[in-house]
């Protein structure tokens, strides 16, 4: 049996970045580095899958439209519509797959480093 795979590719349209406030204060966090938060819209096509990947940097994700299913290792878990999790930067690598039958929308915030990736695929 083949596995269907997806023809679109995942979209990712960064929306904001910045390593000052609104007022122009830098960010303080993380020490070692000059922070920098990061605020992205994903979109990942109906069928499709992420790369086994890690985050170097804690992040907020905000599911708008969509269902998921996040899977680290032995551990699923499902996401629909106007569910949130947070990603630590100490998490073991995981991946995401969009299950629904409509383009999942997402919206992530990092709370990052400046030169840091965001995601490091494996």
């Amino acid at each position: 049996m083949e596995i269907a795979k997806a023809q679109e590719k995942i979209e990712v349209i960064p929306l904001i970045q910045s390593s000052k406030g609104l007022g122009g204060e830098k960010i303080s966090y993380p020490r070692w580095k000059q922070a920098e938060l990061r605020f992205f819209k994903v979109i990942i096509p109906v069928g499709a899958k992420t790369p086994i990947h890690t985050h170097p940097a804690p992040m907020v994700v905000y599911l708008a439209k969509g269902e998921l299913k996040h899977t680290r290792g032995d551990v699923i878990n499902y996401f629909s519509s106007e569910q949130s999790l947070i990603e630590s930067n100490y998490g073991d690598e995981h991946f995401v797959e969009n299950i629904g039958n409509e383009p999942a929308i997402l919206y992530v915030v990092a709370a990052s480093a400046v030169g840091l990736p965001t995601t490091i695929n494996k």
